[in-house]
């Protein structure tokens, strides 16, 4: 028995309350394990035996949850009596049974004492994880507003590359006169990175987080964007950039040169100069442990939200601020409406979605899987499977339903650039997009075949000409977002469950099967029932073949 592959603590995402009833316990095994049994009770809870007290714990059978490249993972959610939860694990390879408590692995005829259980003292209301209903079922839509559109229209809207010098002249106007578009699409989600006043063009140094930038429009013109959009059922997102600010920044020009300003402890001054995002010079760190900075930027998150009623906050570089201030932040901003909140993580987010900081973070790991297998081929299918199997056991599925899963953004290479240019890849990787948990978002442009490399090409402008509706890729997402938002299941209301194939990618979602053939193989179709997507119109699976049949 591999007894070194025992995972266990009591902390994300091992140790969870997922309600104010509910904790969902977590193992991770080697793969040699074939049972898992916890047993649970109340630490206070027990009857006397000839004279002696005994615990009286229950016991169930663990649910495997997952198989992983190295690890199995097991699972099982637990209402703990009174609130307060003792217990343990009895594992089995099938020749041996051993008992994983917090301080020893023993034999199940050993006494076991009080000190080889985990605790989880008392399950409180706060923190516990909680995003805004209404999340789980959005699709996003990602704008970078000086590239999307203008009115009035401008002369200079090229097709290709750009540059990061260059304002294009993309404003509020031109988005507001698009939304129906966006509406038709199936979008019920906007983001839009920065629009606060700024002297570049992605806004990303602020000058006045108070005031939107004139090269984007006015309040009143924010504020109608956010009404038009409500009427439509889309829901609107700003990014706050809190980790640091620009040059313009008021409380900077007053404390650069002037140590004694009121302002100096807003930064981190150095003997050598200050501290920066990166090493870029145009943007000082702020000192978002300060107080006066906390109270600050709380302020700036209520003023929007009172002023243009906006539906969420993406938060930029929001693993490099401070804990406190995420807290303090959270609180300040959820007193007035049950706003998303999206931090920006690229890595493992555990210690941000204990309910006291974020709801969600931009989900790059899951989706760096897919493009790991689709595009650069760096795996073998049942690899694919194992490392999404690991993902999924990475997070409780309450948080894994409100997870911001992307592919490209205003930081990456397009989607179809990374893809070499193949549609056909492309379309297996929105469909499986489409057809995950989590809030999908999709990068302007991508419904229209925009290509771009790395910043700043992945900022191109948006083509209206020839109309977007007669691009393939269009009628492909607007499909796909139809079926969703149709079959809830292929959302966040389904089971998960891998079918067993060679070469198809297939996942059995309740009553509904998603068939994927990254190959350019033609195959028999293993799968029989109501066919409600076909790429192929062909009972067999063609070559990058894609299908969603309904079963029973």
């Amino acid at each position: 028995m591999n007894k070194a592959a025992f995972t266990h603590s009591i902390s994300s995402p091992w140790c969870l309350p997922i309600s104010e009833t509910q904790i969902q316990i977590k193992l991770r095994t080697g793969k040699d394990i074939t049972q898992v049994f916890l047993t649970y009770g109340d630490p206070h809870q027990g009857h006397l035996v000839n004279g002696s007290w005994t615990w009286a714990g229950h016991t169930l059978q663990m649910i495997m949850s997952g198989k992983g490249e190295d690890h199995l993972y097991w699972t099982l959610i637990i209402t703990p009596p009174q609130g307060r939860l003792k217990y343990n694990f009895t594992i089995s390879d099938g020749l041996e049974s051993v008992v994983f408590g917090e301080r020893s692995i023993l034999d199940p005829k050993e006494e076991i004492d009080n000190f080889n259980y985990f605790f989880y003292p008392y399950l409180h209301k706060e923190p516990l994880y909680h995003a805004p209903h209404w999340v789980k079922d959005t699709v996003w839509y990602q704008i970078f507003p000086d590239r999307f559109n203008s009115v009035p229209k401008k002369r200079n809207w090229p097709k290709g590359p750009v540059t990061n010098a260059t304002h294009y002249g993309g404003n509020l106007l031109g988005i507001i006169e698009k939304l129906p578009y966006l509406s038709e699409l199936g979008i019920s989600g906007l983001y839009l990175t920065p629009i606060f006043e700024s002297p570049s063009t992605h806004k990303y140094d602020t000058s006045d987080y108070f005031k939107i930038d004139p090269e984007f429009g006015t309040l009143e013109q924010l504020k109608d964007l956010v009404k038009k959009a409500h009427e439509l059922g889309i829901k609107v997102m700003l990014d706050a950039v809190f980790n640091h600010a620009g040059l313009n920044f008021k409380p900077w020009t007053l404390a650069k040169d002037n140590p004694k300003s009121p302002y100096r402890d807003w930064f981190y001054f150095t003997e050598t100069g200050y501290e920066t995002f990166s090493f870029a010079k145009k943007m000082p760190k702020l000192n978002t442990s300060n107080q006066e900075v906390i109270d600050y930027f709380c302020k700036v998150g209520q003023y929007w939200i009172k002023e243009a009623d906006i539906d969420g906050w993406r938060l930029d570089v929001a693993n490099e601020i401070s804990p406190q201030f995420w807290r303090a932040f959270r609180t300040s901003v959820r007193s007035l409406k049950e706003v998303y909140i999206l931090g920006e993580v690229w890595h493992d987010a555990n210690p941000w979605l204990l309910g006291d900081q974020f709801d969600a973070v931009m989900n790059y790991f899951y989706t760096r899987i897919i493009m790991d297998y689709f595009i650069h081929k760096t795996m073998s299918l049942s690899t694919f499977k194992e490392k999404i199997n690991d993902f999924r056991n990475r997070y409780p599925l309450v948080i894994l339903k409100n997870q911001f899963n992307l592919y490209d953004s205003h930081d990456t290479a397009r989607l179809l650039t990374q893809a070499h240019n193949d549609i056909a890849v492309v379309k297996q990787m929105l469909a499986l997009l489409l057809c995950s948990e989590g809030s999908p978002c999709i990068y302007y442009g991508t419904e229209v075949g925009t290509l771009g490399e790395q910043d700043p090409d992945c900022r191109r402008l948006m083509q209206f000409d020839p109309e977007p509706q007669s691009h393939e890729l269009y009628q492909f997402i607007k499909t796909f977002i139809h079926l969703r938002k149709s079959y809830p299941a292929l959302a966040n209301e389904g089971s998960w469950e891998w079918i067993d194939h060679p070469t198809l990618v297939i996942i059995k979602r309740n009553d509904l099967v998603v068939i994927l053939n990254p190959t350019a193989q033609v195959l028999e179709c293993p799968i029989e029932g109501n066919i409600l997507y076909t790429e192929s119109r062909h009972s067999q699976c063609l070559a990058y073949d894609i299908k969603v049949i309904q079963i029973g």
